[in-house]
């Protein structure tokens, strides 16, 4: 163990020297696939962009349920994509028809991983509409009665109704305009604990595998987005390549700036939990090239309170689908690099870890309790214990082998500040 503790505070030391790194994310030829991006481990989880229809979120008081906007691209045209509409009824029994439904479209908002496109119904000024259904105070039950109509890559069309969400699973039906091919559906949170989003595929009739098992800090895709048309005067749906945040990652864009020299501390105030900061305007096309804007830079406070500068190089476009960025580390919000803070550093090891994992933190100066928590992907608490800590190094052996694979969060409060890193566990 002190073989450990004394490799890991070398590992420390050094961590604290900037180093700027080169990193290409790839969507492939014609923008074919998602891809899933860590900032700390430079690993890239890609998926075929029909690998999934709808996504369900998982967070324990969230119902957001998203559709699938990414399409591929063909002679810069985007290829067919999933369409929602608003059917404009609750009768599920009914035969909607689609070519009235096209002043009925919805879109996902790409403002959180807590609202999609079938929320998007809802009435903002009523706080228990979740669009699709509605909460019931009393049971916190929500109940959808609301059709919508979705129309599939391939051209073939689906009614939709989302008829519940209790006790953490969702039951839905779907089945063609007509009636036939019925079938209901249920998705329960439990089973996809550690994920950001349960995704479902109407070609399987089932849940399918998306997101790598360590999480993500960003999301590089496709979707859609209203863009200002001046010859209409009117705000027109348009798909997009762009980078979203992922789930409690925090971006601020910094405009007009250096990216070799500027100070995070000039822009902590502009982080924002909005997943499309960075967004897809980091590009501009001008003609038949892409140009970048050079004088921009990112912050990203990923949710292990670890701050990362990002600025764009290079964008390839649909030919190659890649694009390329330079990140630093610039290290904690909360430990080394703040002088009121009250640890030194806060760390785990090993990272990914199967059956335990070893927690360590250095103490300026004796604080008497600490309280340690392991937290689930939506903050549950899934284990707690009160630790008496010394100035100095302070180690704790987290047990990990009751766990589901998937990512987590070890919480100190430790004079009543927070400190957080994340804790992936793999089977």
């Amino acid at each position: 163990m002190k073989k450990q503790i004394l490799y890991l505070c070398l590992l420390l030391a050094s961590h604290n020297l900037l180093a700027q790194e080169l990193q290409e994310m790839n969507s492939g030829a014609g923008y074919n696939f998602q891809s899933y991006y860590s900032l700390a481990t430079g690993e890239e989880e890609q998926v075929s962009n029909n690998a999934w229809d709808l996504a369900f979120s998982v967070g324990a008081t969230d119902a957001g349920v998203f559709i699938n906007e990414s399409s591929g691209s063909n002679m810069g045209q985007p290829l067919p994509m999933i369409e929602l509409y608003d059917a404009i009824t609750t009768d599920f029994g009914s035969q909607p028809n689609p070519s009235l439904l096209e002043d009925y479209q919805l879109f996902n908002a790409e403002k959180s991983w807590s609202k999609g496109a079938l929320n998007e119904a809802a009435d903002p000024t009523d706080p228990l509409d979740f669009g699709w259904g509605i909460l019931d105070p009393a049971t916190q039950n929500i109940t959808g009665e609301r059709v919508f109509v979705v129309k599939l890559r391939n051209g073939q069309y689906r009614k939709l109704q989302v008829q519940s969400l209790i006790d953490g699973t969702y039951t839905f039906r779907y089945a063609n305009l007509n009636g036939t091919g019925e079938a209901t559906k249920t998705i329960s949170k439990t089973d996809h604990a550690g994920k950001v989003l349960a995704y479902f595929s109407f070609t399987t009739g089932g849940t399918v595998s998306v997101e790598p098992a360590g999480g993500f800090d960003l999301f590089y895709c496709r979707y859609v987005t209203p863009f200002y048309n001046p010859g209409t005067m009117e705000y027109e749906p348009v798909a997009v390549m762009g980078i979203l945040s992922g789930y409690g990652v925090q971006v601020a864009q910094a405009n007009g700036v250096d990216p070799a020299t500027v100070s995070y501390d000039d822009w902590v105030d502009s982080l924002s939990a909005d997943i499309d900061v960075i967004g897809y305007d980091w590009k501009a096309f001008s003609g038949s090239t892409w140009l970048l804007y050079l004088d921009r830079a990112y912050f990203v406070k990923t949710l292990d309170g670890n701050i990362w500068k990002i600025n764009f190089i290079d964008f390839g476009g649909s030919l190659t689908g890649t694009t390329i960025f330079e990140k630093t580390n610039l290290g904690g919000a909360n430990t080394v690099n703040d002088p009121d803070s009250p640890l030194a550093n806060f760390n785990v090891f090993p990272n990914p870890a199967t059956s335990e994992a070893n927690l360590v933190f250095s103490a300026k100066k004796a604080k008497g309790d600490a309280i340690l928590s392991l937290r689930d992907a939506t903050g549950k608490a899934v284990f707690q214990t009160k630790l008496h800590t010394n100035q100095g190094l302070n180690g704790y052996v987290l047990p990990l082998n009751h766990l589901q694979e998937g990512v987590y969060f070890a919480v100190l409060n430790f004079d009543n500040q927070i400190f957080t890193q994340r804790v992936v566990v793999v089977r």
